[in-house]
């Protein structure tokens, strides 16, 4: 299974298809484990709901890193370096285990203070407890799976990850729903929030160990490279050089979520439920950009690796085109369809009447997040993390920000802190399309340079 840097680049839609299934089981399972727990009570549900927003800091550190391993090892796979792609692979699945070690440690002593943070008191508080400690000793498994499939994506294989994730799904639900009610069958006690948590663990650590192996004994696109941060530092600062910057962007994009939930927090508890509900939603049309992110980043890379700078601005062109119209058409059937969308989700008429709002309004921005995912991705192929933080910050946080803080100094109804959405990815937009058309990332991949 084996195969050299040289073998034939996969086409846009071969990479950004597979990815976009891979992302869209990630979103559905992670629905599901709520369906799950909401049998339980709402205290459950407020725990994984909690959890989740938790985790995404230790997840965005992991994706972080991956994005500037992707950069690096689509370089070296395109120069027809295989062993410099897989050390650099190497390395970012330890950095990432240690990172994920350090950051699990961290929560599982803060979260009964993280809790207070989200006001959350007596059994929702508990549950909370239980779900994050339980699973904070899983998230190092969570990080091997997430950074050797990435790697793999890196050298244009998007199949096997995809199949690794179907496995690590199939037996995540299983042993979820197992371990949470119990099974009298085979003598498992039902172990509540505390059995969803370990169920989903104990899936991490049979993926990671089956990754583990098919890499370490050969049978992947990616050869296997030993590696030791101490031996190889110059390699390991060449690697944090690219990630922290991708790190950095994804804890802005956390940071400026929960100040816009905070924001939208203070109108009504029909619109804070409406704003979660869009969110569900729409994590399910935004596997189709972080597809064609994907795609970009690893073909853009390994263009610039083969020295091939002209092909790499196609790529980059082509990716754009296919993104925005997927995410057009997906803008359209949401605005359609989002009364429908919200009634299916909820039953409170308000709450469906305010997500609708909000749908219309993530609706009109699909193309413009098409612009940010595949240019943006393009850019991180290439090495340039740290432009995409600086739109990510000028965005969210000082476009999203600021409209919806004056829309509300203004006495606006909560419909106009929604549009603020809009103004946030025109920025995002024009910045990451000027950014990639300057063909300024293009230069320390000249010959000149």
């Amino acid at each position: 299974m084996e195969a050299t840097a040289n073998s034939k680049r996969p086409s846009i839609l071969g990479l950004a298809l597979p990815s976009i299934s891979l992302f869209l089981i990630f979103n559905l399972v992670n629905l599901a484990v709520i369906k799950i727990v909401a049998t339980l009570g709402t205290a459950e549900v407020a725990a994984v709901t909690t959890g989740s927003r938790i985790f995404f800091i230790v997840y965005a550190g992991i994706m972080g890193l991956s994005a500037g391993a992707t950069a690096l090892i689509a370089h070296a796979w395109g120069a027809g370096d295989p062993k410099e792609a897989a050390l650099q692979a190497s390395l970012s699945v330890k950095l990432g285990i240690a990172l994920s070690i350090v950051a699990s440690a961290l929560f599982m002593w803060l979260v009964p203070y993280l809790a207070d943070v989200f006001q959350l008191q007596g059994e929702a508080k508990e549950a909370t407890i239980d779900y994050v400690r339980f699973s904070s000793a899983f998230n190092a498994n969570f990080a091997i799976i997430i950074l050797i499939t990435s790697a793999l994506r890196a050298t244009g294989d998007g199949w096997v990850p995809l199949y690794i994730t179907a496995f690590c799904n199939a037996l995540f639900l299983p042993l979820c729903a197992a371990l949470t009610f119990g099974w009298p069958l085979l003598n498992i006690p039902e172990l509540g929030i505390r059995g969803t948590a370990l169920g989903g663990g104990i899936a991490y650590v049979l993926g990671s160990i089956l990754t583990w192996l098919l890499w370490r004994r050969h049978c992947l696109q990616l050869p296997y490279q030993s590696s030791s941060i101490k031996n190889d530092w110059v390699a390991v600062k060449k690697l944090w050089h690219i990630s922290y910057p991708a790190i950095a962007e994804q804890l802005v994009i956390q940071i400026a979520l929960f100040l816009f939930l905070t924001v939208v927090a203070t109108y009504s508890t029909e619109a804070f439920a409406a704003y979660g509900v869009g969110l569900g939603i729409l994590s399910i049309t935004i596997v189709i950009g972080a597809g064609f992110g994907v795609a970009a980043s690893a073909l853009v890379g390994q263009e610039l690796g083969a020295g091939n700078p002209e092909q790499a601005i196609g790529i980059g062109y082509r990716t754009l085109f296919w993104a925005v119209l997927t995410m057009t058409l997906m803008g359209g059937l949401t605005i359609y369809y989002a009364t429908p969308l919200a009634s299916f989700m909820v039953n409170d008429p308000e709450v469906i009447r305010l997500t609708a709002v909000f749908l219309l309004m993530l609706g009109i921005s699909q193309p413009l997040m098409a612009v940010d995912f595949a240019l943006g991705g393009a850019l991180r192929g290439a090495g340039d993390t740290r432009f995409p933080l600086l739109s990510t910050f000028c965005g969210f946080l000082l476009t999203r920000m600021a409209v919806a803080l004056v829309f509300k100094m203004l006495g606006l109804s909560v419909e106009w802190i929604f549009g603020a959405l809009i103004a946030d990815y025109i920025v995002k937009a024009i910045l990451i399309f000027y950014r990639f058309y300057s063909k300024v990332w293009l230069r320390p991949h000249l010959p000149c340079s």
